[in-house]
């Protein structure tokens, strides 16, 4: 019998065949990139919705805790909390929570006096608990602190995780939880004096507070201040049982002048340094928030030229971030849509299938990830309804999985992945042969010939070739006909329906100039620019002058037409210099190449399609 098996055995292996498969990965993944809080995503849905993934906000535990039972069981009502998971999910976002106490100046409970802690109110009306309180600790206004030797307080902190993560482990909605004490929860109470077991939770508690969450939260990737590498308030780095738990870092002052070893300080990279070891984030998520030191970081730091001497790109793959709050950002020249896509596509993860090969009753594939940091939650490669079971989670950079799964493939278009772990709308992508390994949010083929001193912005499928261009919302098809435009022609056009909404941010300024065209006539028919009516003329053109760095929003008007093409600024050719003085702080500046750069950039600077020279 042994003959016979081991040519079975031959002859199997040698009917796995080469299956080619071509993806692009074409939007920002799940649970990746910058983020906003919910007021402004839902202020700015339609220009930033499909920029982002993700939405942060402080969570308070007296909006949930009713009371307390006889028997020590808390008495919940998760309605506000569930409001929140819903409004966020309706923009198609997920939720980074941080549960708080205190929060120098917070006036977000209602009734209580400014700085109030969100301790819930039956530990407050105990005999037993008493709080202290600060003026103006560090300049941050009046502040309330839990009373930390309450242990109805210590026993309800341990109570309260284990009951959210019971509730919410499995809730689609909820992508990552932060977790720490002090202000904000970012473990310092600078500019308070330090009283363990009074305003501060003892370090021997500390450790049992943590080592129980590890218990508790499951699945659900939790993350603490990289201030937690502070030994005068935390036992971390000090405690190897605490190091070798599994939890991930934020940084709520990423990038700010002194944030680099090199620089004068150096507090947070030494932070990252000493809880991170280098190795923190293979296993815990990484992020934060831009630093609040000067006004100007949040709305400078996603300038290409960079900020403080390092770019997002180069920071954020240094430290494998996965998010990072932004939330001022939209309010500077640099934060643009198609900028913010384009900075959440250079985070997180990035998955991509090297090989796929078939037998006719299972599918192999070699799968590494392009990113700069582990996907933390499940995900498996999926044919139709069969899944693999191996999980894509915590698959580092450059490493390399092979992935079976027990289905054949038909065709190419059936490999999908699949996640408990994000809402039914969103789609975990990966790229594969010719678009392995390409960076952008869309494929990017090369331009045609720019015609009339423009350049040219083509679809294939939803994708725009230019990232000044964003389809927010909106269908494709190719089958409306075409139009021809210098010497090429194109047949794949954007529908301009009720739902369609593209932006367009030029580089420079200059007209820009949409083209329509198909089986519906456009001619005579409306297109909404920013709101306003533009007619579509005899040629099947609309034309608007715009301003380098202002976002453009364009929607259907009186009629479904079909978008081809837009026709956008290019820059200037001409050869005319003027004196510095021409600078203008208050106008974006670009560089030859077409990045953003600061005013005082030395040598070649070019404002409103005019080269001058410093």
């Amino acid at each position: 019998m042994v003959v016979p098996l081991v040519f079975a055995a031959s002859l199997h292996a040698q009917e796995w065949t080469t299956i080619e498969v071509d993806r692009q990965i074409t939007h920002p993944q799940p649970m990746t990139g910058l983020v906003l809080w919910p007021d402004l995503a839902e202020e700015k849905k339609s220009t930033y919705g499909s920029s982002i993934t993700l939405e942060f906000s402080y969570c308070l535990p007296c909006n949930v805790v009713k009371g307390c039972n006889s028997d020590g069981s808390i008495i919940y009502d998760w309605t506000w909390f569930d409001n929140l998971l819903a409004d966020v999910a309706s923009r198609n976002h997920q939720l980074i929570a941080r549960f708080r106490y205190e929060y120098p100046s917070g006036n977000d409970i209602k009734g209580a006096a400014k700085g109030a802690t969100a301790v819930p109110q039956y530990i407050k009306d105990r005999p037993d608990y008493n709080e202290t309180y600060a003026s103006n600790p560090g300049g941050d206004g009046p502040t309330y602190y839990a009373d930390w030797s309450n242990d109805e307080l210590k026993r309800f902190t341990k109570q309260f995780y284990t009951d959210f993560a019971q509730r919410y482990a499995s809730d689609k909605r909820l992508a990552f939880v932060e977790v720490g004490f002090g202000h904000w929860s970012e473990y310092h109470i600078y500019g308070t004096t330090l009283n363990f077991g009074v305003n501060f939770p003892p370090k021997a508690y500390q450790k049992e507070f943590f080592q129980h969450l590890t218990t508790v939260m499951g699945d659900i990737p939790w993350a603490i201040s990289i201030d937690a590498a502070d030994d005068e308030y935390t036992p971390f780095v000090d405690d190897d049982e605490l190091m070798a738990l599994q939890f991930g870092l934020f940084d709520d002052s990423f990038m700010h002048k002194d944030h680099e070893i090199g620089s004068k300080d150096g507090y947070n990279e030494e932070c990252w340094n000493a809880i991170g070891k280098g190795t923190r984030w293979q296993a815990g998520v990484c992020g934060g928030e831009i630093s609040y030191y000067k006004s100007s970081d949040q709305k400078n730091f996603l300038n290409p030229a960079g900020m403080y001497g390092h770019t997002w790109e180069e920071q954020s793959a240094k430290y494998h971030i996965t998010f990072m709050i932004a939330n001022d950002a939209p309010g500077g020249s640099y934060g643009t849509p198609a900028r913010f896509r384009e900075a959440t596509m250079a985070s997180g993860y990035r998955i991509c299938v090297k090989s796929c090969e078939t037998d006719g009753t299972a599918t192999r594939l070699t799968v590494t990830n392009n990113g700069i940091a582990p996907l933390y939650r499940d995900a498996w490669f999926a044919i139709g309804a069969t899944r693999s079971e191996t999980s894509l989670k915590g698959l580092l950079p450059d490493e390399e999985l092979t992935v079976e799964i027990p289905a054949a493939l038909a065709q190419a278009s059936d490999l999908h992945i699949e996640s408990d772990c994000i809402l039914d709308t969103q789609e975990i992508e990966f790229e594969a042969g010719e678009g392995e390994g390409g960076g952008g949010d869309a494929p990017t083929p090369p331009d045609p010939t720019p015609t009339d001193d423009a350049t040219i912005c083509y679809f294939e499928g939803t994708h725009p070739s230019s990232n000044q261009v964003v389809l927010v919302t909106g269908n494709s098809s190719s089958s409306k006909g075409s139009v021809t435009y210098g010497d090429k022609t194109y047949s794949t056009c954007i529908k301009m329906e009720t739902s369609t909404e593209l932006t367009i941010t030029p580089t420079y300024s200059g007209d820009v100039t949409l083209i329509f065209g198909g089986s519906a006539a456009p001619a005579n028919h409306t297109v909404k620019i920013n709101g306003e009516a533009v007619t579509v003329d005899s040629n099947g053109q609309a034309s608007f002058s715009a301003a380098a760095g202002t976002v453009y929003t364009i929607n259907r008007g009186d009629s479904q037409i079909f978008l081809y093409l837009v026709l956008l600024p290019a820059q200037s050719t001409g050869t005319g210099l003027v004196k510095s003085t021409g600078l203008q702080s208050s106008v974006p500046s670009y560089n030859i190449a077409g990045q953003a750069v600061a005013p005082t950039c030395q040598g070649f600077t070019i404002q409103n399609g005019i080269k001058i020279i410093k």
